[in-house]
């Protein structure tokens, strides 16, 4: 008869079979995607199990990202999937010099789902990109709701995604909205627009800096602003859509001076080869940040006289259609104003805006 007392053996940490398989399956993709991955030695994981190098064509591109995994089914909380979160995992994520993107791995189905924890922590609000919901940011939220698939289908995306971010929070990225380059200005514009949705701020430095843009840069600018307003004809989406609290904040400075409005619709209308002033045009987005100011009028009967002073004519007969839009009597007013600017009268765009405001009242913008 055997006596002998079964040793005791040393236990698993609980979670980290679930972690190892999270962390293994991560790596396996990303590395089948070409991506260099270092992994963090576990006495310095203080929030970043991985360390990713994004590759094009086997060559690196510089651009770096730290990854947080969390595997298991403990992660799936009120049938949603969410990283925990405490007020030092929100400061390292916003303060972190590389984006940190959180992954968690289904063991059940072997999937994994990923959110950009960096933009999240730095975000002024968050929106859910399967519904049209926005929370506005707290460092008191315990959890991050996850819901972006990555698998082989999508991680052309993802890495778009990443990439788009890494570079729209580069030292120079809104530096190229200064270029003498139209597509170096075009790369800046697209900075803002990717981290404006979530913080105004983008926003705000895009709408100071439009009036000096032209070109395609310009209208990207128009266009992108005008996702801030209620502009009628943009196809809404949840991955277009501006929270409230971004948009409230972003209006407080579409207002604009006569100088600006003049120098705007004159570059629009010295476009070519774009959708000009009708419904689904660069000059119905330029209407809806222009519209949007409370003394619009005042400010627009001010820009023909100075779009006059710099003898940009066609830029004065576009406001004097915009200025017919919006007052009360367009016949008796125009009128007026043509009176105080006497060298629009007998132009010929001018003659005809009279008489069509004559027969029918008014002249529709677009």
């Amino acid at each position: 008869m055997n006596d002998r007392v079964k040793p005791q053996l040393k236990g698993l940490r609980i979670g980290h079979v679930s972690e190892r398989g999270g962390i293994n399956a991560v790596r396996s993709l990303l590395e089948s995607k070409g991506l260099v991955v270092d992994e963090v030695d576990g006495r310095s994981d203080y929030g970043r199990d991985l360390n990713v190098d994004i590759t094009n064509a086997a060559h690196l591109t510089g651009g770096i990202f730290g990854v947080q995994v969390k595997g298991g089914r403990s992660f799936l909380r009120r049938g949603r999937w969410v990283i925990p979160a405490s007020p030092s995992d929100w400061e390292y994520w916003r303060s972190s010099t590389v984006p940190i993107i959180g992954l968690v791995w289904d063991p059940q189905e072997d999937k994994l789902r990923w959110v950009n924890l960096t933009q999240r922590a730095r975000a002024a609000v968050t929106i859910d990109e399967a519904s049209y919901e926005y929370e506005t940011q707290n460092d008191q939220l315990a959890e991050v709701v996850v819901n972006d698939l990555l698998d082989n289908a999508t991680f052309s995306d993802f890495i778009d995604r990443v990439a788009s971010y890494l570079h729209a929070t580069s030292s120079t990225a809104f530096l190229e909205l200064l270029s003498s380059d139209d597509d170096t200005r075009r790369h800046g514009v697209l900075n803002c627009w990717t981290l404006g949705r979530w913080d105004p701020r983008p926003f705000i430095l895009l709408r100071h800096v439009l009036p000096t843009l032209t070109g395609q840069s310009l209208v990207d600018g128009i266009t992108v602003l005008a996702h801030s307003t209620s502009h009628p004809d943009i196809a809404w989406t949840p991955r277009n859509w501006i929270s409230k609290p971004v948009e409230e904040e972003v209006q407080k400075h579409l207002v604009w001076t006569p100088d600006e409005l003049v120098a705007l619709v004159h570059s629009v209308e010295m476009l070519e080869d774009v959708t000009g002033w009708e419904r689904g045009g660069v000059g119905q987005s330029l209407w809806s940040i222009i519209s949007i100011q409370p003394d619009c009028v005042r400010a627009l009967r001010r820009a023909v006289k100075v779009a006059v002073e710099e003898r940009k004519m066609d830029a004065a007969v576009r406001l004097l259609v915009c200025f017919q839009w919006l007052v009360e009597d367009p016949g008796q007013e125009i009128r007026i104003l043509l009176a105080e600017v006497p060298e629009l009268d007998g132009h010929e765009h001018v003659n005809w805006l009279v008489e069509v405001i004559d027969r029918d009242g008014r002249v529709v913008i677009y």
